[in-house]
């Protein structure tokens, strides 16, 4: 049976710094990453976006801009639980505003392994285990002023 997922992501900078959620992530071994979340049936991708920025971050959000497509075929893929499944994702993400930055933290459903909400500076991000790592000489020119109109990353894990 396969399995082929729609998610969401949102990439918010401020001040030359992400918003991450700080997770203890052993099923992909990574520390950060952004918020976001699955796409319930029946829901259009801003819907699904917002929601899982208030259930994991705790704040309303404006969606600006579509920014990256990314694929995870977990077939091709060795050492990730995910690897040799049927398992297929797709992850839309946009870049945002937080809206109400006093909320932050205060998430109505935040993910089992989410220890907490925590900005990473972007001079020195490379130092962290964020996820997925091909993401952020993408996420840092955005934070330049660079933003394209939509970028496809093919298959990272």
């Amino acid at each position: 049976m396969v399995n082929v997922r729609s998610g969401v992501k949102g990439i918010v900078v401020v001040n030359n710094r992400l918003l991450t959620i700080k997770r203890s992530d052993k099923k992909f071994n990574a520390e950060y990453s952004l918020p976001g979340g699955v796409q319930q049936y029946g829901e259009h991708l801003i819907e699904a976006l917002k929601r899982n920025f208030l259930e994991e971050v705790g704040c309303h959000i404006e969606v600006k801009q579509f920014a990256i497509l990314r694929e995870y075929i977990g077939a091709n893929h060795t050492g990730s639980s995910l690897s040799g499944s049927h398992t297929h994702v797709i992850d839309h993400m946009f870049l945002c505003e937080i809206l109400d930055e006093q909320n932050i933290g205060s998430g109505t459903g935040p993910d089992e392994d989410a220890l907490e909400i925590e900005w990473i500076s972007l001079k020195y991000i490379e130092e962290f285990r964020f996820f997925p790592r091909e993401l952020i000489p993408y996420i840092i020119d955005m934070a330049k002023g660079h933003h394209p109109h939509g970028i496809y990353i093919r298959d990272i894990n």
